[in-house]
């Protein structure tokens, strides 16, 4: 049902015109609230507008006060120059950092020095990130040399010591795509995120071979540096591009993709904007010649600040998203996989907000993936890495998928890229092919629910119904084979089996059933998803008794039960998140860092150091939260976290909330 579309799309779509989109944003320096920012914003606007379509800026408040939902809308931040100059001792005088040289040589959002500079002697405090690193170290009026988080270092050397400022020298290392030394003279993109609660500051970037060359120097000798900043920070705007197809009814379908980031940041994110800036200009051409009809539903394209922007469109339209019947999030589409190690990945909807989407768009990848023949002309296949991967959010579509939302959209990214928010995120990284893949993808996407009718919902049942059902068996024969080679915690796999399959099934339902938003009068429809459902639920059940007959068998031959050897949670903290049911305050997935700052700084190092013991958990809290609907208690939103992710962790839960609630993002009460 998609494929005359996609033919259309795939004759007209250019990756070297999405190419040049990247070469012309990447110009920009475009941090959030920033008039670089603006510059893109403005600079895509008007090439949209060029190609037919209706677009402008809108912008909003960027103040420091203003808040859309939970999102503290900062304030606007300028720089015109800045230098770190090392000198002291003077035979080794030289700029150590140059903002005309590179952006990223700077923190960002960093204050301004007094016009005539600030000269400082330089000290080395390691990570900078405990207290402990502190120790019998003077660092007032000091710049500190740093490889540390930037926020945490400023907190303990210049909000708690007196430090003048940071020079930070750390780097991404992400084994095995990206070994310890491979970014040695790459600048990481460094960033302050002001809340207005915190003492201003200000930090430059050294590579690290720069930084371990200056930690070395100062074994040796004294070091001082002369700092020169020319910003500012004020109330300005913050701004979106926004982009419309015009459809025949108010329902809408959205494309997303964040233009923001320092110069050059290429394929994060000028890629997915440029591509979404093809997909508008494709599908405007086509319509605008007749080779497609005008749709039912509004295509909207909105290129935002990460994150931010996509907070504020929907605060300030909240009265359209009931409207808003499906998204997609383009974000670092464009990598050339030789350079950058990644993969073109297809991320689905989290499950609390199953939906016909994820369906659709694996149907369509199927057929980008289909470039090449093999040898008898029997087959086809890809030339590139690929796959599909449950939700992680990160990116604006965790905004969008929030059940509190509810606008279903499955993201689009290359990952993992060895040059992500670095200085090496340049113009040849980027693969004009994974553009037009991208663009031809997320535009196909976008007209195929625009246009959607009781033809397409039923033909889409089918693919949801083959499609979900496959996923669903995938998973139960994963759980299968993880039990069987673990050889442990068999009995409580077999009991746990029968819910998982229960949750599988239902959301799988859910997603048929979701179906229904693009035809909701079909009479027929309503018949093909009732016969879809019972068949789902007879050949999946059927499949399940299968598969727990072999584990029994496994135990049988084990010699008897085999118990798991993990940590379970204790009978009084299961009662305590029995008795605890969060209700959710705000719209949208809670933005902490500003609330983080309103607590003591007692319960902000409490929260810091349950951070770092559960770091590995911190997606069972986004999960959590999207479960939370004010009537499920803590235990109950376990389960479904757990069923969701084959993962438990109730001790986590139960302190995460307990804090949202201390910043009051959540109320608590108790049965």
């Amino acid at each position: 049902m998609f494929k005359q579309v996609y033919d259309k799309l795939e004759k007209e779509i250019s990756g070297e015109i999405a190419y040049n989109y990247v070469a012309e944003i990447s110009r920009y320096h475009r941090i959030q609230a920033s008039p670089g920012l603006r510059s893109a914003v403005t600079y895509a606007v008007d090439t949209l507008r060029k190609n037919g379509l209706d677009a402008e800026v809108q912008s909003y408040p960027a103040n420091g006060k203003n808040y859309a939902w939970s999102s503290l809308m900062f304030k606007e931040w300028n720089c015109k120059d800045a230098t770190l100059k090392l000198i002291e001792p003077e035979d080794n005088s030289q700029f150590l950092a140059r903002w005309s040289e590179s952006k990223i040589s700077l923190i960002q959002r960093s204050y301004p020095t007094p016009e005539a500079g600030l000269e400082a002697e330089v000290v080395h405090v390691g990570k900078g990130e405990e207290d402990e690193d502190y120790k019998d170290l003077d660092v007032k009026g000091k710049m500190v040399l740093c490889d540390g988080d930037v926020s945490r270092v400023h907190e303990l050397a210049v909000e708690r010591r007196g430090a003048a400022g940071l020079i930070y020298y750390g780097t991404w290392i992400r084994p095995p795509v990206l070994p310890e030394g491979e970014l040695d003279d790459a600048l990481k993109y460094t960033s302050f995120w002001w809340t207005g609660e915190e003492k201003p500051g200000l930090g430059f970037v050294l590579t690290p071979r720069k930084g371990r060359w200056l930690r070395d120097l100062l074994k040796e000798k004294k070091v001082k540096v002369r700092a020169q900043i020319d910003s500012e920070l004020y109330e300005g705007t913050l701004d979106n591009a926004v982009a419309t197809i015009e459809g025949e009814t108010d329902e809408q379908v959205l494309v997303i993709a964040h233009i923001c980031h320092p110069q050059p940041s290429c394929n994060d994110n000028a890629s997915g904007s440029a591509a979404a800036m093809e997909a508008a200009r494709s599908l405007q051409k086509l319509i605008d010649e007749e080779h497609l009809k005008k749709p039912k539903r509004t295509i909207k394209f909105t290129l935002v600040p990460e994150m931010s922007g996509s907070y504020t469109h929907l605060n300030a339209n909240e009265e359209e998203i009931v409207n808003m019947i499906a998204a997609i999030n383009l974000d670092m589409v464009g990598e050339n996989q030789s350079k950058t190690a990644s993969s073109f990945i297809i991320e689905r909807t989290p499950e609390s907000t199953s939906s016909f989407v994820n369906s659709l768009i694996e149907t369509i990848f199927k057929e980008i993936k289909g470039e090449i023949k093999n040898l008898g002309g029997s087959g086809k296949y890809a030339s590139f890495r690929h796959t599909v991967t449950p939700f992680s959010g990160g990116s604006d579509h965790y905004i969008y998928s929030d059940p509190t939302v509810d606008i279903p959209c499955p993201m689009i990214i290359q990952w993992p890229d060895k040059y992500w928010h670095t200085s090496y995120d340049t113009m040849d990284k980027v693969d004009p092919d994974m553009l037009r893949k991208a663009a031809l993808l997320t535009a196909t996407y976008a007209y195929t629910i625009a246009n959607a009718g009781e033809a397409t919902a039923l033909w889409l049942t089918s693919e949801i119904y083959n499609n979900e059902k496959q996923h669903l068996l995938e998973r139960l024969q994963s759980n299968i084979i993880e039990t069987v080679n673990r050889q442990e915690n068999i009995t409580e796999n077999l009991r746990f089996l029968d819910k998982q399959v229960r949750y599988w099934i239902e959301r799988a339902g859910k997603a048929i059933l979701s179906v229904k938003t693009i035809a909701p009068d079909s009479i027929v429809l309503d018949e093909t998803i009732n016969l879809f459902l019972d068949e789902l639920e007879k050949s999946v059940t059927s499949q399940l008794e299968i598969e727990k007959k072999v584990l029994e068998n496994l135990i049988d031959s084990s010699g008897g039960k085999i118990e798991s050897s993990m940590d379970k949670p204790t009978e009084e903290m299961k009662e305590e998140a029995n008795r605890m049911v969060p209700k959710r305050v705000y719209r949208g997935p809670v933005s902490t860092r500003n609330w983080v700052h309103k607590l003591s700084q007692e319960d902000r190092e409490a929260f810091r150091k349950f951070g770092k013991k559960f770091e590995d958990e911190r997606m069972m809290g986004t999960l959590g939260l999207y479960w939370t609907d004010g009537k499920r208690s803590i235990k109950e939103i376990n389960e479904l976290v757990e069923l969701e992710t084959g993962r438990s962790n109730l001790e986590y839960l139960l302190g995460y909330y307990k804090f949202l609630e201390k910043m009051k993002l959540v109320k608590i009460t108790n049965r």
